[in-house]
């Protein structure tokens, strides 16, 4: 359903950037031909009913997202699907497990490994998820990709990755970014580890996901996209291996991407974070540390381009959270274990420095960390 509210916002939109109007366009009719299809299918439907006919195979109609619906049901009526939030771990091939915060829970009481040293060294990342997201994957060469929670298997105890033989990756590609989505954005905010960022319309993210076509292509050499985040709105703020960021505002983007970074050839974007409003952040480094800074202190550039500014003193920078007094952080270990932090003990500094040592992972680095919210840890 197109809401007049949508096309006032689209018409907001085409004002502030006129190159974003064919994008926009294309969007709206692309969208506009899938509800002519279903109001051809429903007619059709309904003309076949009264006639007491059954009615024709629904062509046109996404069986697909149906068919997703009915796996889930089924996967939750099985005691498949679970209601609790959940650590998803995934690999740049796609390899996938999922261990319910009760699992980590007792992996931590007990100080056991998780999963093995030669497993760990297979991780591309970790996650919280909801049992109501889905995961949105990118891959190197710019491709997107979608699983179901459902579809993850649980990590098994003695087992490092489940044997999955088939895989939607082809030959060399690798799985470079993931975000977990419950509630898709307008706009999508792409982010590349040599620094290139481009907004894509959500409608069309999903057109190229159906279609498993390339999302984006990035202009500069050996590139891949490392994050995708919500553009709908605010800042963008970007941060490196090396401890660099810059922040500007997203809606100053150009419609072909813009280059937000100049990245020294050995460093590498490795996190982005959309802020809505000024707040606090949380920068974490493979070592154990972390830097709590406030944002209103790093203010926003007019627009996306240059060598950015000092944000920690490292050279280990893992990611960046918003930061909530009640939560911790869970990192994974080279040594295939949990460990975790307060979030609440962590001083806020002013002042650039190399932040406050909150486990020490020297002898044992972190090869991903998450956010675990509240009390669920």
């Amino acid at each position: 359903m197109i809401r007049k509210s949508d096309v006032q916002w689209w018409l907001l939109e085409i004002k502030k950037d006129p190159e974003s109007a064919p994008g926009i366009i294309e969007a709206l009719a692309g969208r506009l031909v899938e509800l002519d299809v279903e109001n051809e299918r429903l007619r059709d439907e309904l003309i076949h009913l009264r006639r007491g006919a059954p009615p024709p195979p629904a062509e046109g109609v996404k069986l697909g997202a149906l068919q997703r619906k009915v796996d889930t049901l089924q996967a939750i009526l099985q005691g498949q699907a679970s209601t609790e939030t959940a650590v998803v771990l995934f690999s740049d091939q796609m390899q996938m497990v999922r261990m319910p915060l009760s699992q980590v829970r007792l992996r931590l009481r007990q100080g056991r490994p998780a999963m093995s040293r030669s497993a760990v060294l297979s991780v591309a990342g970790a996650l919280l998820v909801r049992p109501q997201d889905d995961l949105l994957l990118l891959t190197g060469r710019g491709r997107v990709l979608k699983v179901f929670m459902h579809k993850i298997p649980y990590l098994v105890e003695g087992d490092d990755w489940p044997a999955d033989k088939e895989s939607p990756l082809a030959a060399g590609e690798r799985v470079t970014a993931a975000t977990p989505v419950a509630k898709p954005p307008r706009f999508w905010t792409v982010v590349t580890r040599r620094g290139h960022v481009r907004q894509l319309l959500r409608l069309h993210v999903d057109k190229q996901l159906e279609q498993g076509d390339l999302l984006i292509e990035s202009p500069l050499h050996n590139d891949a996209p490392v994050a995708i985040v919500d553009g709908d709105r605010g800042d963008l703020l970007l941060v490196t291996r090396w401890g660099k960021a810059i922040r500007f505002p997203q809606a100053t983007l150009t419609a072909q991407g813009s280059v937000a970074l100049q990245v020294d050839p050995d460093d590498q974007v490795v996190a982005a974070l959309a802020l809505p409003s000024d707040g606090e952040v949380l920068v974490l480094t493979a070592g154990g540390y972390a830097m709590r800074r406030d944002t209103t202190r790093f203010r926003a550039g007019a627009k996306p381009g240059g060598s950015g500014k000092t944000f920690i003193q490292a050279y280990d920078v893992l990611d960046v959270f918003p930061y909530a007094a009640r939560g911790k952080l869970l990192y994974l270990t080279y040594s295939g274990k949990f460990v975790t932090a307060k979030t609440a003990e962590i001083q806020l500094q002013e002042r650039v420095g190399k932040g406050a040592q909150v486990h020490d992972l020297s002898q044992d680095p972190a090869v991903a960390v998450t956010f675990v919210p509240g009390a669920l840890l």
